[in-house]
């Protein structure tokens, strides 16, 4: 397909509207669901969560008392996912923006970064500029949890398949990498296909 259209927001909103959303796993990953719970990388904090969806993920964190933003290319997720967090009566800052327009605004602003599920969505061409994005909204010393799919070398996309070595490179001119593990609690379909890696922004 051509790359270039993963870049427009209609493409995405689009996919809402219709319900052609095959990603959607309908939950929070079982995997973030586990860090949240053991507190060993993160602890409660200013997290950012990008490509948040229907926001199953933002709310399971605001249920843990992390004070959560949560931001989405689609008009039509950031509407659900907002009336999925006033059904959980938990409060999360729900933003319809483009990723690669958030440095300005909130420069060195968040304590941790929680991706999964846009590294591999956005055109592969800017994965670099992502890499610089999200190393501008981090705090120095803070964390990006990188929950990576697919990592299996699958063709086409999007999901764009993400060679797990390009990733080091390009988000270790920014961060030390902490952890890095296949070991993860993932769902069925997804096993063996994502990687957990923890970085800390220098």
């Amino acid at each position: 397909m051509n790359t270039e259209i993963v870049s427009s927001p209609n493409y995405w909103n689009d996919k809402y509207i219709t319900n052609n959303t095959g990603w959607d796993i309908k939950s929070s990953n079982p995997v973030f669901i586990d860090l949240l719970t053991e507190n060993k990388f993160i602890k409660p904090c200013n997290l950012l969560i990008t490509g948040s969806g229907k926001g199953y993920d933002a709310i399971a964190a605001a249920k843990k008392n992390y004070k959560v933003t949560a931001v989405d290319f689609s008009e039509k997720a950031t509407e659900i996912a907002k009336k999925m967090a006033e059904e959980n009566s938990v409060k999360v800052n729900f933003l319809q923006k483009d990723i690669f327009n958030l440095s300005s605004e909130y420069k060195n602003c968040f304590d941790a970064v929680y991706d999964y599920t846009i590294y591999c969505a956005i055109n592969p061409g800017r994965r670099k500029e992502y890499a610089n994005v999200i190393s501008e909204i981090i705090k120095p010393g803070g964390k990006l949890i990188a929950l990576l799919f697919p990592v299996d070398g699958q063709p086409g996309g999007p999901p764009f398949n993400i060679d797990i070595l390009e990733f080091y490179k390009l988000f270790s001119k920014y961060f030390q990498m902490e952890f890095s593990t296949f070991n993860i609690n993932s769902i069925k379909s997804r096993k063996g296909k994502e990687v957990l890696q923890i970085y800390k922004k220098k």
